[in-house]
């Protein structure tokens, strides 16, 4: 099961000011708060520990709102089954920031110091994000070389996908050996972390 420890979690700027509240460009930006934007962007990329896993798993059966996948769970939902439509197996895969940034956050809210608090906390929020999208593009780039195509990508929670399905996922790829962990209401641990499906069908 590859896992991968160097992974590349680079935000677009303009997405990570959206993600702070502000507008897209940095000039719009209050001159009162671009030395503390600036600060809180270059301590999250200091705190952000990227790493990834992911995995194949071949589509035994499909059904009606239904995908089983071979060897590990059954996906209930019509979004998934339509989203999937004509693949023959999918990627499981996870991303994580690490702890210390969320852990960094945290004492910065209890210390009062919340505004700062909030932007590395967006930044951080960003950066998993790219850091899916680096994972995404690294699955793409596999399934192309062997003939294939993939689909977008889905996780639990969204649509008709019980953010419960979030434990199967996670316990498919092994998601702890990359630090993942799971709440009773099945968040993820550290809060920056992302999971997924791909789904791989073949190129037309």
């Amino acid at each position: 099961m590859p896992i991968i420890t160097d992974l590349r979690a680079a935000p677009r700027l303009n997405q990570v000011y959206s993600r702070m509240g502000f507008k897209p460009a940095k000039a719009d930006i209050p001159e009162s708060m671009l030395a503390m934007v600036d600060e809180a962007i270059q301590l999250g990329k200091a705190l952000a520990e990227p790493k990834a896993c992911y995995q194949y798993f071949p589509i035994m059966r499909t059904e009606p709102n239904m995908i089983e996948i071979e060897g590990q769970f059954v996906i209930q939902s019509a979004k998934v089954y339509d989203w999937m439509a004509g693949c023959q197996g999918l990627y499981i895969g996870a991303v994580t920031l690490g702890p210390e940034l969320d852990q960094t956050v945290a004492e910065m809210m209890a210390d009062n110091y919340v505004t700062k608090g909030f932007l590395v906390n967006a930044y951080g929020a960003q950066a998993a994000e790219a850091a899916m999208v680096e994972l995404n593009h690294i699955i793409t780039q596999e399934t192309e070389t062997n003939g294939f195509a993939t689909s977008k990508r889905y996780s639990p929670g969204y649509g008709d996908w019980a953010i419960s399905a979030q434990k199967d996922v996670l316990q498919a790829i092994n998601a702890a050996q990359i630090g993942i962990s799971l709440t009773d209401n099945y968040l993820m641990i550290p809060e920056k972390s992302v999971s997924a499906i791909i789904g791989m069908r073949p190129q037309r």
